[in-house]
């Protein structure tokens, strides 16, 4: 675990010195001028869903090529540079990009949270506060293991699509294939870390709507999922960059 929070803290620097970092700060700037002074919030689950929202383009920005910039760079085959095994390596950038993500969700609710009217159970907005933030961590780690098989465009427009997607109920998206995809869309839909997914995640804390057991159940089990394929990908690259 010490060398994965080396690796995250190695990451975390690379990052803060990462030309995009005052755009995304500017961004998050504006962002919350707009949400809570010119157009504020109304609720706290409208709070908490543009707090999420704000945090996954910061995710989707610090993500981009956390580990597809190396591969291709052919950094992979370096072993005075990469010593540690591939599950470490994931592992570290993973908690650098969910820590930043994380970061900029809870500094971000705080503040919207603080202009929206109205009751609030303290439970139930911790508790859809923790969801947002796991949903952070899925997402995160399917950015690792993307960027661990494919380039940073690739990647980007991946996890693009998905939050786009993501964003509309699965029987909508499903629609146009006829009715036997509603069910297929629906899985998928569960198994990926979507906004519908977090839409309902949110309802079921803030006692808005059908508790949802099985949707936090995955999502608390995506991570290790998406880490594990993200290093066995990068452990075989890495053996093909070195016997290359």
């Amino acid at each position: 675990m010490t060398a994965c929070l080396v690796e995250a803290g190695c990451t975390a620097r690379r990052l803060a010195r990462r030309r995009t970092l005052p755009a995304t700060l500017a961004l998050c700037a504006l962002f919350l001028v707009y949400a809570g002074v010119v157009q504020p919030v109304a609720t706290v689950r409208g709070a908490l869903s543009a707090a999420t929202a704000l945090a996954t383009v910061v995710l989707l920005i610090v993500s981009a090529g956390i580990i597809a910039d190396d591969r291709e760079r052919g950094r992979l085959a370096v072993a005075a540079t990469h010593p540690a095994p591939p599950a470490v390596w994931v592992i570290g950038r993973w908690l650098a990009i969910w820590g930043a993500a994380t970061a900029v969700l809870c500094a971000t609710s705080v503040v919207l949270l603080a202009v929206v009217d109205g009751p609030r159970g303290l439970a139930g907005v911790v508790l859809a506060a923790g969801a947002a933030v796991a949903h952070l961590a899925a997402l995160a780690s399917l950015a690792v293991a993307l960027s661990c098989g494919a380039g940073s465009t690739g990647q980007l427009l991946i996890l693009l699509a998905l939050c786009v997607a993501g964003a509309m109920p699965p029987e909508i998206v499903a629609q146009p294939a006829g009715p036997w995809a509603a069910g297929v869309a629906r899985a998928v839909w569960t198994v990926l870390p979507t906004s519908w997914s977090l839409g309902r995640l949110h309802d079921w804390c803030l006692a808005d709507g059908a508790p949802a057991p099985l949707l936090g159940l995955v999502l608390a089990l995506q991570p290790v999922l998406w880490l594990g394929a993200g290093a066995r990908r990068l452990a075989v690259a890495e053996l093909a960059a070195r016997v290359g």
